[in-house]
C-alpha cells in the first residue's frame, strides 16, 4: 500500500478505525499522551496531533501511553517489505524477551544483532527506518506492556511482576511504568479493581518461583490480551490446528485452542479463544516459570500470525490475483498457522511428504507416545497433558517410530540433528534446506511457511493446490499454477492458505487429482 498522508491518518482516528492499529500512533501535544487509531477517547483537533510509527518512538519523544488503549496496540507492520525483514525479526525477538536484563543486569544488543546475522549499526538503522526507534526503546516498551497486563490481571507481589515482565528489579519496574503510563504500578493495580483473572504463583501447587534461578514445580496461571488487527480468520486457524492436533499435546474444541509448548525456562500450556469477534484475543498461559511470560505471549502471537496486516494483505491479493477475490471476500483476514519452531515445521514437512495429513499426524502421535514428555500436574488441562517429541529426538529415534521409506528416515535424522538458523534471510534458509539430502522445494517451502512465517512462498507441485486451482479454473497444470501464484507476490503464502482452506469446501471428487489429468 502507498504511504499514508497525515490527513489520511487523521481521518482514520476520527473514524476510530481499528484496522490501522499498530500501523501508526497518534501523539497529542496538549495532553502529552499517545493513542492507537481506534482509541475511544474524544478525537483531538488536527493541529494538536502528530503521528509516529511505533509506541517506542512516542515514548522517546516524551509522550505517555493512553490509559485506555496504548498497551494493547500491536507492533507496527513491516510485512512485504524486504528492507523491513530485519526489523520484523528483531521486534519478534524483543517482544519474546531477547533484550530483557540478564543475570548481570545487561541487555546485550550485540547478541541480538548477532542472532540476526547483522551488525549493531544495521540493526539500529533498520529499526529506526521502519519504526522510528531503536532496539532498547522497543524492549523498554515491551516490558512496560507486560507489566501493565500483569498489574491489571494478577495479585502477584511486585517482585514477581517485575520478574515476569522482564525487569531486573522492582525499582526498574517502578521507574519505567511510571514514566510510560504516568502512574505508579501500585496505582495501576488499584484502578484495575478486583482481580480474579490469574493465580498468584505463591498459591500454585508447589513452592513459589525463584525470580533469579530455579523454576518452580508448580504453575503460574496468567491471563493476557493479545492485540490483533482485524479482520481475523480464527475459524480457519482452529480448523487447521484441529486437523493436525496430536492427542495430549494440542486440542481444539470449537474455537478454543490449547497447545503444550517448550519455553526457555520450562514447559507451558497456551490457551486462546479464537472466537472473539472484536478487540484483543484472550490468552491463558500456564507456566512452570514466571520468566517465560514474555516468551509465551510471543509464541502465541507467532503461531496465530497476529502481527499480520490483513487489510494490506487482502487488498494486495484482490488487486494482484482477481480470481481469488471470492475466496478473500468469503474468508477475510486469513492467517498462517505457525509452529513453535522451524525444526517442528520441518519435522511435519518431511513426515508429510506424499502422504495424507491424517497419516502424518498418526506417525507423529506414535512418536509422542514413544518420547513425549509428560507435563507437571499443575500445568495440565483436561485435554493437554504432554509435550510433543522434541524434533532433535524425533530425528535421532526415527527408526523407532517412522514407518516409511528408509531414505526419508535418514533425511529426518540428518535434517533435525542441526536444523538451519531460523533467523537467516528466507532465501539463504531455503538454500540450506535444499542442500540436505531428501529435502526438495515442496518440503523446504512448507517448512518456511509454517516455521518462519515466510509470507511469500508457495510449495511447488502441491497436488491439493492444483486440485483446487483446477476446480476454480485457475490453472490446468503445475506450470500454470506457478504462474498464477507468482502474481500474488509478495503475499503468495496467504494465497496458498486461501486455496488450501477452499479445498475443504469442494465436493469430494474435486479434492484430488484425477489420474487422466496428472
Amino acid at each position: 500500500m502507498a504511504e499514508m498522508t497525515d490527513d489520511e491518518r487523521y481521518a482514520a482516528i476520527r473514524a476510530r478505525d481499528a484496522r490501522f492499529d499498530g500501523m501508526f500512533f497518534t501523539c497529542v501535544r496538549s495532553t502529552g499522551i499517545f493513542c492507537r487509531p481506534s482509541c475511544p477517547s474524544r478525537t483531538p483537533g488536527r493541529d494538536r496531533v502528530e503521528f509516529v510509527p511505533s509506541a517506542a518512538a512516542a515514548v522517546e519523544r516524551g509522550y505517555r501511553a493512553c490509559k485506555r488503549c496504548g498497551p494493547l496496540a500491536p507492533p507496527g507492520t513491516v510485512d512485504g517489505d524486504p528492507a523491513g525483514a530485519v526489523a520484523l525479526h528483531a521486534l519478534t525477538l524483543i517482544h519474546g524477551g531477547a533484550l530483557d536484563p540478564g543475570p548481570d543486569g545487561s541487555t546485550p544488543v550485540s547478541d541480538l544483532a548477532s542472532a540476526l546475522h547483522v551488525t549493531e549499526r544495521t540493526l539500529h538503522r533498520s529499526l529506526v527506518a521502519r519504526t522510528g526507534s531503536g532496539a532498547v526503546a522497543h524492549a523498554r516498551m515491551a516490558r512496560a506492556r507486560r507489566a501493565h497486563e500483569l498489574l491489571r490481571s494478577t495479585s502477584w507481589p511486585m517482585a514477581d511482576v517485575a520478574a515476569a515482565a522482564g525487569f531486573g528489579s522492582e525499582r526498574q519496574l517502578h521507574e519505567t511504568v511510571s514514566r510510560i503510563f504516568g502512574r505508579a504500578p501500585s496505582a495501576i493495580r488499584e484502578l484495575a479493581g478486583p482481580r480474579g483473572g490469574a493465580m498468584c504463583p505463591r498459591t500454585a501447587e508447589g513452592p513459589p518461583p525463584e525470580t533469579g534461578g530455579d523454576r518452580a514445580d508448580g504453575a503460574a496461571v496468567v491471563r493476557a490480551e493479545l492485540a490483533v488487527r482485524r479482520p481475523f480468520d480464527g475459524a480457519g486457524l482452529a480448523r487447521w490446528f484441529a486437523g493436525r492436533a496430536i492427542p495430549g499435546v494440542e486440542h481444539v474444541e470449537g474455537l478454543l485452542w490449547q497447545r503444550a509448548v517448550s519455553l526457555p525456562h520450562g514447559p507451558g500450556v497456551l490457551q486462546v479463544d479464537l472466537a472473539r469477534e472484536e478487540g484483543p484475543l484472550p490468552l491463558t498461559a500456564r507456566l512452570a516459570d514466571l520468566r517465560d511470560y514474555a516468551a509465551a505471549v510471543a509464541m502465541a502471537r507467532k503461531m496465530l500470525d497476529l502481527d499480520a496486516d490483513p487489510r494490506g494483505i487482502d487488498a494486495g491479493l484482490r488487486t494482484a490475483m482477481p480470481p481469488l477475490v471470492p475466496l478473500v471476500q468469503a474468508r477475510p483476514g486469513v492467517r498462517i498457522p505457525g509452529t513453535p519452531s522451524l525444526a517442528e515445521a520441518l519435522l511435519w514437512a518431511i513426515v508429510g511428504q506424499q502422504i495424507s495429513t491424517g497419516r502424518a499426524r498418526a506417525l507423529l502421535e506414535g512418536a509422542a507416545d514413544l518420547a513425549g514428555h509428560e507435563l507437571p500436574p499443575a500445568l495440565r488441562t483436561a485435554r493437554v497433558h504432554r509435550l510433543a517429541i522434541p524434533p532433535a529426538e524425533a530425528g535421532a529415534r526415527a527408526e523407532e517410530w517412522f514407518r516409511g521409506p528408509g531414505a526419508r528416515r535418514r533425511t529426518l535424522t540428518a535434517a533435525l540433528s542441526t536444523p538451519p538458523d531460523p533467523h537467516l534471510p528466507v532465501p539463504e534458509l531455503r538454500e540450506q534446506l535444499l542442500a540436505i539430502r531428501g529435502i526438495g522445494p515442496w518440503t523446504a517451502d512448507y517448512a518456511l511457511l509454517r516455521g518462519t512465517r515466510a509470507v511469500d512462498v508457495a510449495p511447488p507441485r502441491d497436488v491439493a493446490l492444483l486440485a483446487v486451482a483446477r476446480a476454480l479454473d485457475l490453472a490446468e497444470d503445475f506450470a500454470d499454477l506457478d504462474d498464477v501464484l507468482r502474481d500474488a507476490s509478495p503475499w503468495r503464502s496467504y494465497a496458498v492458505m486461501h486455496l488450501w482452506h477452499h479445498r475443504d469446501s469442494l465436493p469430494a471428487h474435486q479434492r484430488t487429482l484425477r489420474k487422466d489429468r496428472s
